[in-house]
């Protein structure tokens, strides 16, 4: 075979000197982050291992709102059991929190947890460590307790169908959880840098709704001393001129809030992990969710151990993107025919991965009408699923086929 010379790899490269590219200065703009370092140099982080400075203006040198210069006296969000100013908060500063969103007893149960897993996953060796945290990765595998606020289930977070709720008027329905882990801030620790959690959409930034929304289970009293997060108010709605992001910003605040306190967060709010000054470890974990057309930073189709996929719900399967539709997760064309919603049978891939777990999956390979019957495909998985649960085979697909296979 000939190929044409225009579809060599020098003439592709000679075609592309000088070329039209209309979207090239925009992929490669480094927005946000050019433009806020570029205005805001105070915001710059530190480098690993490099001395912390105190008393000159960085932005992990800060306090709580109410004593802060810039934010004292201002309206920011208070912790509250009213759904409705929660609404407001969320909307207007980009942050709500949700006045005791964990009962005493459930924020115990899940501080221990993960002060008990943290500890050996230290100890064995395996820990996750930056020069900010320690994560805890998994947390699905790694309690009942993390399974329960997955559901939003009141047992495990007494506040959960009003996170629920919140997640869907701001992602829409069907979202699908992107990650949970546990931050741990250990003492004299790096800050994070100021980031947007959705920046993994960078440069595009949709100033009508974010992609993605925290749900920040705080499981001690945080301050300025031990390190609440860093917040930058109202950032979610800050943008800058002439395509810029960002312009100049003002400074972030410390968190300031009680054990049982849960920070729902807008995915486009500058915000990081702050210096624990305190001889004592700091704990929060982050539930971060997100459209369902995103890819998850925990591939939890792979992630999830069989024991806790035999038990799990149909909500729980939908959220960890165990769904399948025609635009996402397809396996083998399987999900085709799914709407994505709860509990569908056309693209429930917890099927797919039972077959697997039970070392029995088996793939359909390249077929031929000239290998005998053509219906004997060796015992593959795929037949097996369609006929049990795909629920469009009915008689009129059938007609369909035959007219097909007949024409």
């Amino acid at each position: 075979m000939t190929t044409p010379i225009e579809y060599t790899a020098a003439a592709v490269a000679t075609a592309s000197s000088d070329a039209f590219t209309p979207y090239a200065a925009f992929l490669a703009s480094g927005e946000p982050y050019r433009s806020l370092m570029r205005h805001n140099p105070w915001m710059r982080p530190p480098k690993a291992g490099a001395a912390l400075e105190w008393g000159a203006g960085r932005y992990y040198d800060t306090t709580v709102a109410r004593k802060h210069p810039d934010w004292r006296g201002r309206p920011l969000p208070q912790a509250t059991r009213d759904l409705r100013r929660m609404r407001h908060d969320l909307f207007e500063w980009g942050y709500c929190l949700i006045e005791d969103g964990l009962s005493a007893a459930q924020c115990s149960r899940l501080r221990a947890r993960v002060a008990e897993q943290a500890a050996a996953e230290r100890a064995l060796g395996i820990a996750y460590l930056s020069p900010a945290q320690q994560h805890v990765w998994s947390l699905v595998n790694k309690g009942a307790e993390f399974v329960a606020c997955m559901e939003h289930d009141p047992e495990g977070v007494q506040a959960g169908p009003v996170i629920a709720r919140l997640l869907e008027e701001t992602l829409g329905a069907g979202w699908n959880h992107f990650s949970f882990l546990a931050n741990i801030s250990y003492p004299g620790c790096h800050p994070q840098g100021l980031h947007q959690d959705q920046s993994f959409i960078a440069p595009f930034c949709p100033p009508e709704a974010p992609v993605l929304v925290n749900t920040i289970y705080i499981l001690q009293d945080v301050d300025e001393v031990n390190g609440g997060t860093l917040i930058v108010p109202g950032s979610h709605r800050t943008r800058g001129e002439g395509g810029e992001a960002f312009g100049p910003l003002p400074r972030p605040i410390n968190l300031e809030a009680r054990a049982g306190t849960i920070l729902i967060m807008d995915g486009r709010v500058l915000h990081g992990g702050a210096v624990n000054r305190s001889d004592a470890l700091r704990y929060i974990i982050t539930n971060s969710t997100v459209k369902p057309w995103i890819r998850q930073q925990e591939n939890f189709l792979l992630t999830i151990s069989p024991e806790i996929l035999a038990a799990a719900s149909p909500t729980f399967l939908m959220r960890v993107g165990f769904q399948a539709t025609s635009t996402r997760n397809m396996v083998e064309g399987y999900g085709y025919f799914g709407d994505g919603a709860t509990g569908d049978p056309n693209g429930s891939l917890v099927h797919v991965r039972h077959a697997i777990d039970a070392g029995g999956y088996r793939h359909i390979g390249a077929l031929s009408m000239n290998d005998g019957d053509p219906t004997e495909i060796g015992g593959a998985t795929l037949p097996r699923i369609q006929a049990e649960y795909e629920t469009l085979r009915t008689e009129r697909y059938l007609d369909r086929l035959a007219q097909i296979s007949g024409g």
